[in-house]
């Protein structure tokens, strides 16, 4: 367990389902896409601050007869009211409409920008991809479609979506620029580098320069990137973040005095401003100096959130010495906030091993704390994880009275009874949690699951069958039903196009691999199931015995005994569940 990543995620579920049964985050970046992201959300709180709280959005679509610009307007109110309102259906409905109506850019932009704000990435894809046939001409929306993909990590297919629109528009400075940009995020340096110095001077603003520099430091060619800050903050003045970043090269470059000189510059211009002594902090940490870091930490603002944010950053460096000493004063300070026993844990846990002291910070969180339900969650895992499960169920349970509205502590329940084999009282809580969440997908998976561990094989496909049909990307309920129909030898067109579509959502996923060697297998294409089985055996989640099983059948098959034997000997000592029939094929050969 990570335990960095679960101070600001809740904690994942306690243990896996069986085999093929088994389930399986970045800031946007700057130039139009910031603007836009940043547009939405100032506008966004305008209207709040103009008009209060927002009501609550209609429960029912209106049934008037209205004319086509009447249902436009009603479209964008409720899009504006459900924006304000934090209403996910209520902007998806609003976007339903507008994509039949509206052939301006905004309104698109707005909604995808916060769906994106709120981690709904595939929904804003989804949205994007429909407004941009809309509305085709629009950079905005496009480089918007472009982030969600940064935001998945696919950064070929971002690029690919820029270029395209070039095609469009092949004389555009503009897109020639936001392009640059996009190589840079990307860390395409050497293109990024081609096309910003193609760039006419008049657009080669003082981000353009900063962007550049980015490029040139990725090319370690820091004399360049040296010279592009200095015209950035030349045209600039107050840009902070290439001021920081011109003092930090010129650091690398042993220009000390300059440096040193730009860093007391800015403390003086604005000396109680913690975002100033923040980005010294950072960039000393990037440079690798932690003492210098930590002496900015403790030399900075005497307020509760400016060490904090501190620590986060040596937290997220694993300079734990460092993240100690900072909060080292902050252990015996009353008036300290309780985040403080946050920072605690996590270095308790991840510098000191010490998981007792780990739960005694978590348990000084109180209840009334608006992080309480996260340290629960914390402490659930840690006592899982040592197998104290009696203790972890107690805790769940208090989760469950304490935030009934949170499926967390529902899943966690489930899955501790699976990890225990104890599938009846899994079985109970599974519909327990189907009854309060009728439509939800991963709780629907989990209830399937654990049908199937309790042998009602039929049911728990059918359930998986349901989720399909309610959410065709869905991977977990993909590789279930087509390893399923391949198991039975049935429809295995169906099986392979089902688990195809499943490795399309997850590549790199062993289980769903083997699935997918599995079928090959089952319709006779052994070279397909080969390359598949020995790929699936070579990720880190491929040492599962039934895989290795596999393995060994197909390579028995093309008359591989030497790999056979292997397969089926490692299937073996990852205690395959029946030993006996893994003995009889290495018998038979």
């Amino acid at each position: 367990m990570s335990f960095r990543i679960r101070l600001t995620h809740p904690a994942a579920p306690l243990a896996a389902a069986p085999s093929h049964a088994r389930r399986g985050n970045s800031r946007c970046g700057a130039g139009l896409v910031r603007n836009l992201l940043r547009g939405m959300v100032c506008a966004v709180l305008t209207v709040q601050m103009l008009t209060g709280c927002a009501r609550s959005t209609p429960q029912e679509p209106v049934q008037w007869d209205l004319s086509p610009e009447a249902q436009r307007t009603y479209a964008t109110l409720l899009l504006d009211q459900s924006i304000r309102g934090d209403d996910k259906e209520g902007v998806l409905e609003a976007v339903k409409l507008l994509l039949t109506l509206e052939n301006r850019p905004q309104p698109f932009i707005d909604a995808a920008a916060w769906l994106m704000l709120n981690r709904e990435t595939s929904e804003a894809r989804s949205l994007l991809e429909q407004a941009v046939k809309r509305v085709p001409g629009d950079l905005g929306l496009h480089l918007l479609l472009a982030e969600t993909w940064l935001e998945q990590g696919d950064n070929e297919q971002a690029l690919k979506i820029l270029k395209e629109y070039r095609k469009q528009r092949p004389d555009s400075e503009l897109v020639q620029q936001e392009l640059g940009i996009l190589y840079v995020k990307t860390g395409h340096f050497k293109d990024a580098d081609k096309v910003f110095s193609a760039l006419p001077q008049r657009l080669r603003t003082s981000f353009v320069r900063y962007a550049h520099a980015q490029a040139l430091v990725g090319l370690k060619q820091p004399h360049r990137a040296i010279q592009q800050l200095r015209l950035a903050v030349q045209e600039s003045p107050e840009f902070v973040d290439a001021w920081f970043e011109l003092a930090r090269l010129l650091e690398a470059d042993r220009q000390f005095s300059e440096a040193n000189e730009i860093y007391n510059s800015l403390i003086e211009q604005d000396p109680d401003n913690p975002d100033i002594w923040i980005r010294m902090v950072e960039g000393q940490i990037r440079a690798g100096k932690g003492q210098k870091a930590l002496d900015y930490a403790l030399n900075g603002p005497a307020t509760y959130g400016y060490k904090l944010t501190a620590a986060t950053l040596f937290l997220d460096a694993r300079m734990y010495p460092e993240a100690e000493a900072l909060l080292d004063g902050l252990k015996s300070d009353p008036n300290a906030p309780d985040e403080v026993h946050f920072y605690l844990a996590a270095i308790a846990y991840e510098y000191h091993k010490d998981v007792q002291e780990t739960l005694n910070f978590l348990e000084s969180i109180p209840p009334e704390n608006r992080f309480y339900d996260r340290a629960l969650r914390l402490r659930i895992q840690l006592l899982h994880d040592q197998q104290r499960y009696e203790d972890a169920m107690q805790l769940i349970l208090q989760g469950q009275s304490q935030f009934p509205t949170e499926r967390d502590f529902r899943l966690m329940e489930i899955h501790l009874y699976l990890l225990q084999d104890r599938y009846k009282e899994a079985l109970t809580a599974a519909t327990a949690a189907q009854q309060i969440w009728p439509s939800d997908d991963e709780i629907a998976y989990v209830y399937g699951s654990v049908l199937d561990s309790l042998g009602r094989k039929r049911e728990a496909l059918a359930m998986m069958e349901s989720i399909v049909a309610r959410n065709p990307e869905d991977y977990q309920a993909l590789n279930y039903v087509g390893y399923s129909l391949a198991e039975q030898g049935k429809d295995l067109d169906r099986a392979v196009l089902l688990l195809e579509a499943a490795l399309k959502q997850a590549p790199d996923h062993a289980y769903i691999l083997d699935s997918l060697a599995w079928a090959h297998f089952r319709r006779g294409e052994n070279a397909e199931a080969w390359a598949l089985v020995r790929r699936a055996t070579s990720l880190p989640d491929g040492g599962d015995p039934t895989i290795w099983e596999h393995y060994g059948d197909i390579a028995n098959a093309q008359g591989l005994k030497n790999e056979a034997r292997t397969g089926w000997e490692r299937a073996l000592e990852l205690d395959h569940p029946n030993p006996e029939i893994i003995r009889k094929k290495l018998n038979s050969l």
